[in-house]
């Protein structure tokens, strides 16, 4: 008799190998063969049907698939094979389709020629091509989610209007894997602009901060005023780019957080006043970490030998990649001053700023004959930083 069952398992498994939805069956579904064998088909652990399926068909490890399981269940396969299907054949790879599902399990009991596809279609129709529709839609499944008719299309064509063309909205919502059409549009993101407005931001430059950082209009309303306050109260200028900077600055981090940086630099001896004025000239200077605040500081001011006061009236250092850019740089610098190659006194914005074929023509070519050496220092720091 055990015999005669473990070739009807095996006869069951090769049929199973053999079609084409075969990695979406799950292999509880031999339970029908015989109820006296039912715990071959079961985990140790006695887990359901939409568990073991999880594991079996969508590659979960079990906690996942646990966790994945409190928001969705069936108890038969044809539902979720169909929309594993649909995602395969519409070029989503085994792991893209994994993906969604982990952070989306409901779509596991939708209907995906009615409520899918019709989502893939309006990105297609306007002009997204599969691999890219793809590629947002597995990065961001909370689309998915959405109306189509009430979330995506309201905030595609809202977005469409304040950037001014169709083409640019697409690149962004591209760049951005289309998280700017999740942003809530009659909550948020229509009243936040209507605050710029309001205090005399041109839509150019509302514009440029919703095609850099959309992030910042999921701000709730009463804190975004409050933050378009606080900037107008430190004297930025509504019709500059910097005031929307600087909007985006102080949405993106918690008052503590504003404020333990602030304590940063404060050790290095400057006042409130004097970051406040640093913040002013660029405010990209208050959204760097605290960590890169102390390494850029520590080795300007102990390895380089400047004053605190002269990086703070160039906040502009302290947005520039250290292992890239400030380390390598600098050093050059310093082994051109130690050989009498270069009279400043203090290395400068214009040299850490420059493209890198003009601080080698212009700086590091200097010792070529010299000193070649130097080169090779340069060469090697950016080995080091790459």
């Amino acid at each position: 008799m055990s015999n005669l069952i473990c070739k009807g398992l095996h006869r069951v498994k090769s049929a199973i190998r053999n079609s084409p939805t075969h990695y979406y069956i799950c292999f509880t579904q031999i339970q029908s063969f015989s109820s006296s064998h039912a715990s071959v088909n079961r985990t140790p652990n006695q887990h359901s049907f939409t568990v073991n399926y999880l594991i079996n068909s969508c590659g979960f490890p079990l906690e996942k698939a646990i966790t994945a399981s409190k928001y969705t269940n069936f108890e038969t396969p044809e539902k979720p094979d169909s929309v594993i299907a649909f995602f395969y054949s519409h070029g989503f790879t085994k792991t893209q389709t994994s993906n969604v599902i982990l952070k989306y399990p409901r779509i596991l009991s939708s209907k995906p020629e009615k409520t899918l596809m019709q989502k893939l279609e309006f990105f297609k129709s306007k002009g997204v091509s599969s691999t890219d529709v793809v590629k947002m839609l597995s990065t961001t499944p909370e689309l998915l989610q959405r109306s189509l008719q009430n979330q995506i299309i309201p905030s595609f064509e809202f977005v469409k209007n304040l950037i001014g063309s169709e083409e640019r909205t697409l690149s962004v919502i591209k760049h951005f894997a289309g998280r700017p059409l999740l942003v809530d549009l009659e909550s948020r993101m229509a009243p936040n602009v209507d605050i710029l407005r309001e205090v005399g931001v041109p839509d150019a430059k509302v514009a440029f901060l919703l095609t850099c950082q959309p992030r910042t209009f999921m701000t709730r309303c009463e804190r975004f005023r409050q933050i378009v306050e606080e900037v107008k109260g430190i004297g930025f200028n509504p019709m500059r780019l910097t005031f929307v900077v600087a909007v985006q600055a102080l949405s993106s981090m918690s008052k503590p957080v504003w404020e333990k940086k602030i304590e940063v630099y404060k050790k290095w001896g400057s006042s409130q006043d004097e970051i406040l004025v640093a913040f002013g000239k660029f405010p990209w200077f208050m959204m760097v970490s605290e960590d890169k605040i102390t390494r850029i500081v520590d080795f300007l001011v102990n390895k380089m030998g400047l004053d605190f006061s002269y990086v703070l009236k160039r906040p502009q250092l302290l947005s520039m990649s250290f292992e890239k850019r400030i380390v390598p740089r600098c050093l050059v610098y310093q082994a051109l001053q130690s050989k009498g190659l270069i009279k400043r006194p203090n290395i400068s914005l214009t040299m850490l700023r420059s493209t890198e074929m003009w601080f080698v023509q212009k700086v590091v070519n200097l010792a070529k004959e010299e000193a070649p050496e130097i080169l090779k220092l340069y060469e090697e720091k950016l080995a080091i930083a790459r």
